[in-house]
This record gives C-alpha cells, structure tokens and sequence, in this order.
C-alpha cells in the first residue's frame, strides 16, 4: 500500500485507478500529511463488503464454524446461491 498527498494523486489519478483495478494495489490519500482516504478497485470493494456481510450474518457464521469442524462441506456454486438468498432475504426486509 503506497501513501501518497491528495495533491500529487490528483496529478496520477488515471494511473493509480488503472493500477488498483489491474494490480490491486491500495492507495491511501493524505491531505496536510493525514490520511484520509483510500483508493481500491471496486473488485476489492465488493469482496470486503461481501465479507462483512458473511461475518455479519449470526447464521453464517454459525455455518462456518460447524463447517471447519466437520466433514461437511459445501461446494463453491451451492454457497454462492445461499449467500444470494440470504443476502436477497436481508435485503428485502
């Protein structure tokens, strides 16, 4: 992660957003020397979202956890259409 003042990122921008969509790379952005905000791909955004709403969920967490101790697994696309149906499920409330 490279820090970097808003004033010269301003000058870079079109290649600090190619860099953290292609690389991802994460840039944190100071103004008078204080970060203050960070540049990331929307990829990355999505996927830390997606995180915390998994870590979020009681009920996911729960399944996690029984899933680490047992031989229980589910596959990729079977947890991704769960995850869709909660997610579609808080959404909707």
């Amino acid at each position: 992660m490279e820090t970097i003042p808003i004033t010269d990122a301003k000058a870079r921008i079109a290649e600090l957003a190619d860099r953290a969509e292609r690389e991802h790379d994460h840039f944190t952005l100071t103004k008078n020397g204080r970060p203050t905000v960070m540049l990331l791909s929307v990829a990355e955004y999505e996927s830390l979202m997606e995180t915390l709403a998994v870590l979020a969920d009681p009920i996911t967490r729960a399944d996690l956890v029984e899933s680490a101790t047992t031989e229980d697994f589910t596959d990729e696309e079977t947890m991704a259409e769960i995850m869709r149906d909660r997610l579609d499920s808080h959404g909707a409330a």
